[in-house]
């Protein structure tokens, strides 16, 4: 890449003449990138991606494996840069070529470039695609030194506006908009993102979930014989085939209900109850009541937690339906809605959702092709996955709890200069990095025997 030589115009008075200049020193502004570098070191989850995938290309003519492919587009992503044009000018970074198991000379060893990078994303075929859902549990599973007594797992399905003529993008009269509608289960402690499965843009909240599901409990069971499963979502989640596929694989729920003439008539009492209780204290009034109801297309009665709640502006009925036994307000208060906000031990799928979109652009789905989408959806998912690495490695510190974007602009974002030598290759971070503790620290964490040189 040749060196730019323009200098940047600023017309601010010092007390010494100011110029700046963009330096032909081989810099970079993405450092944090080895930490990602040593997170997959740790994980391999790039590395056994491009083991899902099948090399169609002449063995002679390779230039860039796949796996260095895999990992630059992951890494890229983890940096903030989810356009695959990007990869023309991140080809030449030296912190990149360091994570991709290059030799950072400038001019050499260059990564690949997008047109490189689209034809890996647009060559994915369905046989690939179940190979690399199946990794992403068993990445999940292997990480459990010892089985857990329980898992909870979070679902919930999220737009992804679409903006062009990619197949299967469709209108969706709720967000008003033509879309994708990902779903995504979670587990909801460490926020690990088991399945990320991409469906038409006209899909029912629960459409194609009762199959998930079933493939889904059938390979935690298998590997984890006896596991306590619970799953929980909002009222789109809770059809009738969704809540048989629990019943029949042992697995307890909690889903929204939605509210019908049957219900309200049966919540009509406890509504009068909270609306004296509102008007004679002035505040809020919470009551719960649960009822057994079978809907016309139940085969028998299923428990129904009704919360009824007045407020200032009137009555607020909610209902949950469930095979716990929990007590009515405790299910609800503390364990239903905790799906909605962020608990002391981690946060829910909705705010999982925030950091995919927002902190990783995964919604960023502009292949023609439906399946390619999917294929980007894994690379993000990929990424998400390396980032909770790293999350998981700054406990004790201010970054512990701190979003996908807050970890990227803190970490990654982190200016190096870059020296190759016989020797050695040198990474020199700024003397006054505000972070360089949590670095130092996350590094250490995350590192058995990393052979580059921080200084």
């Amino acid at each position: 890449m040749a060196a730019i030589s323009s200098q940047v115009s600023v017309n601010f008075l010092t007390q010494k003449p100011l110029e700046i200049k963009f330096s032909e020193i081989d810099l970079s502004a993405d450092a944090g990138l080895l930490l990602v570098r040593q997170a997959e070191e740790n994980l391999k989850i790039c590395k056994e991606m491009a083991d899902c995938l099948t090399d169609n290309r002449e063995p002679g003519k390779i230039k860039h494996p796949l796996e260095q492919l895999i990992s630059q587009r992951v890494y890229q992503i983890a940096a903030g840069y989810e356009d695959t044009n990007d990869s023309n000018h991140l080809r030449h970074d030296p912190i990149l070529k360091i994570a991709c198991n290059k030799v950072p000379i400038p001019g050499e060893e260059l990564l690949a470039s997008q047109p490189t990078i689209s034809r890996l994303e647009n060559q994915i075929t369905p046989e690939e695609i179940k190979a690399i859902r199946r990794l992403f549990l068993d990445k999940f599973i292997q990480s459990y030194s010892k089985q857990p007594e329980e898992i909870l797992l979070d679902i919930d399905g999220w737009d992804a506006l679409t903006y062009g003529e990619q197949q299967l993008s469709l209108f969706h009269g709720y967000y008003g908009h033509h879309i994708y509608f990902p779903v995504l289960i979670n587990e909801a402690h460490s926020g690990y993102p088991l399945v990320l499965q991409l469906r038409a843009g006209n899909s029912h909240p629960g459409k194609g979930v009762k199959g998930i599901l079933r493939w889904l409990f059938w390979r935690l069971r298998k590997a984890l014989p006896g596991i306590k499963i619970i799953v929980r979502g909002d009222a789109g989640f809770s059809l009738p085939e969704i809540l048989d596929i629990c019943e029949r694989s042992d697995v307890k729920y909690v889903f929204g209900f939605s509210n019908n003439n049957v219900l309200k008539r049966k919540i009509d009492y406890l509504l009068d109850q909270a609306r004296l209780e509102y008007h004679r204290t002035g505040e809020k009034a919470r009551l719960f009541d649960d009822v057994y109801y079978a809907a016309g297309s139940w085969k028998e009665p299923r428990r129904i937690v009704m919360k009824a709640e007045w407020l200032e502006k009137g009555p607020n009925p909610r209902f949950i339906v469930t095979n716990l036994l929990t007590e009515s307000q405790e299910l609800y208060d503390n364990f239903y809605v905790q799906r909605g906000e962020s608990t002391a031990e981690g946060r829910n799928t909705e705010h999982r959702i925030k950091e995919f979109k927002l902190g990783l652009k995964a919604d960023r789905l502009s292949c023609h092709q439906f399946i390619f989408n999917q294929f980007r959806l894994f690379l993000s998912q990929a990424a998400f996955i390396l980032m909770l690495e790293i999350r998981k490695a700054a406990i004790g510190t201010t970054l512990a709890k701190a979003q996908i974007s807050r970890l990227r602009e803190t970490l990654i974002k982190t200016a190096a200069k870059v020296s190759v030598s016989v020797r050695r290759v040198l990474v020199e971070l700024a003397a006054h990095c505000p972070f360089a503790y949590e670095i130092s620290l996350i590094a250490q964490r995350l590192s058995s025997n990393c052979q580059l040189i921080f200084s």
